[in-house]
C-alpha cells in the first residue's frame, strides 16, 4: 500500500513515536534544571545541544515537550541555514541576519518575550530570545561571534568588532564608549540570563520562594551578574518586608540573615535587620 502521509506527515508520525518512546522511558531522578545545571559546572555544555539548554532555562520541563520544540527549531534552523550561500563573513552573516527575521523573528519585539517557546512558536522576541537563536544559527554555520552583556541588554559582536543586535535586521557600526560595563559572556553564561528574566518576574508577581529560587540558579550560570546578585538582595528584603507588614518577624529574621550573609552592607537589610531584632525582643 502506498504511504498516503507525505514527507510532512511522516515526519510528525516518527516526532509523536519518538514522544512516546521518551515518556515510556522511567523518569530520571534529577530534574532537567539540575541536569543542566550539572552538565554546566565546568562552564560548557557536553550533554545538551545549546538550544535544548536555552528550552530548558525557559521552563521546559517534560521530556515530551522538549522533543517537540527541539523538533520544530531543527526546521527552523535547516531552513535559515539553506539562505546562506558564498562570500565573504559579514555577508554571510548579514544573509543570514535577514534570514534570521524572515523566517523566525516573524511576530513582534516584546520586553517580557523571555521564553524562547514563544519565539520558535509564533515569533515575538526580545533581546534574549533573539541573541540566543541568532548565536546558535551563528555556530551551525561556524560563523564566529562573540556575546556581550551590559546592564538590562545582550548582544552579539562579530569578527571585526561590530556590533549585531538581534532584534534589528543589519549590523551596526563598533560600539562607541559608553559608562555601562561591558562583559563578555559565554554560552552558558548567558542561559542565567533565561533564569534571571524568569526569576525577575516571579518577584514582580509577589511570588518571592520562586523568584529568588530562580535567581539563585542564574547565580549558578554566571557568579559575576550583578543584576542578578541585587535582585536577589533586593528579592530577599521585599519578603521580609511582606512578613514584617503582617508581624511576622521570625519568618523575616532569616530571610534578612541570608541576605546580609551574601551582602553585610546591603542598606535595606541592614535597616530591616535593626528593626526585626528590635521587635523579636518583644
Amino acid at each position: 500500500m502506498a504511504d498516503s502521509l507525505g514527507p510532512v506527515g511522516r515526519f510528525w508520525q516518527l516526532l509523536t513515536l519518538g514522544c512516546v518512546l521518551l515518556c515510556a522511558e522511567p523518569a530520571p531522578a534529577a530534574s532537567p534544571d539540575a541536569r543542566l545545571l550539572a552538565d554546566a559546572a565546568d562552564g560548557e555544555l557536553n550533554e545538551h545541544e545549546f538550544i535544548s539548554a536555552a528550552l530548558i532555562a525557559s521552563g521546559v520541563d517534560d521530556c515530551c515537550e522538549l522533543a517537540w520544540w527541539r523538533a520544530v527549531y531543527a526546521e527552523l534552523l535547516l531552513s535559515a541555514l539553506d539562505s546562506l550561500e558564498g562570500g565573504s563573513t559579514n555577508e554571510r552573516q548579514s544573509t543570514l541576519q535577514l534570514a534570521l527575521h524572515e523566517q523566525i523573528l516573524v511576530g513582534t519585539y516584546v520586553v517580557s518575550a523571555s521564553d524562547l517557546r514563544t519565539t520558535i512558536g509564533c515569533g515575538d522576541y526580545n533581546c534574549l530570545t533573539a541573541l540566543a537563536i541568532h548565536w546558535d544559527l551563528c555556530s551551525q554555520a561556524g560563523l564566529p561571534v562573540e556575546i556581550w552583556s551590559q546592564p538590562g541588554h545582550v548582544s552579539l559582536r562579530s569578527a571585526d568588532g561590530s556590533v549585531i543586535e538581534p532584534g534589528a535586521q543589519r549590523q551596526l557600526a563598533p560600539p562607541r564608549s559608553s559608562k555601562q560595563a561591558f562583559r563578555r559572556l559565554t554560552p552558558v553564561e548567558l542561559l542565567g540570563k533565561f533564569y534571571y528574566n524568569r526569576g525577575v518576574e516571579e518577584l514582580r508577581a509577589g511570588r518571592f520562594a520562586a523568584g529568588l529560587a530562580l535567581l539563585q540558579v542564574s547565580l549558578q550560570f554566571d557568579p559575576a551578574d550583578a543584576d542578578a546578585r541585587e535582585n536577589l538582595l533586593a528579592g530577599l528584603n521585599n519578603w521580609a518586608v511582606e512578613h514584617c507588614r503582617q508581624k511576622r518577624y521570625d519568618l523575616a529574621a532569616p530571610l534578612i540573615e541570608h541576605g546580609l550573609s551574601t551582602e553585610p552592607a546591603f542598606a535595606p537589610l541592614v535597616a530591616n535587620e535593626r528593626l526585626v531584632r528590635e521587635k523579636l525582643r518583644h
